[in-house]
């Protein structure tokens, strides 16, 4: 069964759904621990898939250099507070590593001189990153169980990818509203484009879709789209 399943993520076509290939890849990677670490030639001979995200490469080289170098850092961090989605700049952050999830590229940190636990969160919601002349915090092993669970939590949220119908002039279009790492985009008439993003389905992006049903569409997936169609459902039910 575990060849089965490494075969077939080499076999499927590119027309596949990625939440399929996903599930998929998932099951291979599992496969793979069956094998002992022991690759298949066929396997290790093939050529790996790239995801296409845009990554802020600049910003990508300063939190690897404060990583480096156990630098802290300020930055601004993506937050939604009381349903309203704001950026907060964080005096001192410290962070420690870089890692993927589900073509999502997560980095772990710590906040502050007060806070005790650690961390995590997409790299696309960081901005303004400036290295400080100040050594980061050094973690205790108290700390770093809640770097892990952080991980564990993370692991746990499904990464989407997500497309949306939106009007040209529209903050989500302009780059002012941020709903994941955008990978595509395609003009479908004189009005509108289609957005696509790589993200993970939390019930904060679903509020944040919510809140701008009345003009923005989400297309796919069709779980989050069904999500959202039920939601404004029971809000229409109010107001009968």
């Amino acid at each position: 069964m575990a060849k089965h399943y490494l075969l077939l993520e080499q076999l499927l076509p590119h027309s596949t759904p990625s939440d399929v290939k996903r599930s998929v890849h998932t099951k291979a990677e599992q496969a793979l621990k069956r094998f002992n670490g022991h690759v298949p030639d066929w396997l290790a001979t093939l050529p790996k898939p790239s995801l296409k995200v845009n990554v802020d490469t600049q910003l990508v080289e300063q939190i690897e250099h404060a990583i480096k170098h156990k630098r802290a850092v300020s930055a601004e961090l993506y937050r939604v507070l009381y349903d309203e989605a704001h950026w907060l700049k964080f005096a001192e952050l410290s962070f420690y590593n870089l890692v993927e999830q589900g073509g999502v590229l997560m980095a772990q940190f710590m906040v502050g001189q007060l806070h005790d636990k650690c961390y995590q969160m997409p790299v696309y919601r960081i901005r303004n990153v400036h290295v400080l002349q100040k050594n980061r915090r050094e973690p205790s092993t108290e700390q770093l169980k809640t770097l892990r669970s952080a991980i564990n939590k993370g692991m746990n949220q499904e990464c989407i990818e997500l497309i949306v119908k939106a009007p040209k002039h529209s903050a989500v279009n302009q780059g002012f509203i941020e709903l994941g790492e955008m990978t595509d985009k395609q003009s479908i008439d004189e009005k509108n484009v289609l957005l696509t993003y790589q993200t993970i389905d939390t019930e904060q992006l679903t509020d944040e879709l919510l809140k701008y049903a009345h003009w923005l569409e989400v297309i796919k997936p069709e779980k989050l789209r069904q999500r959202i169609v039920s939601k404004l459902k029971v809000a229409t039910a109010n107001y009968l």
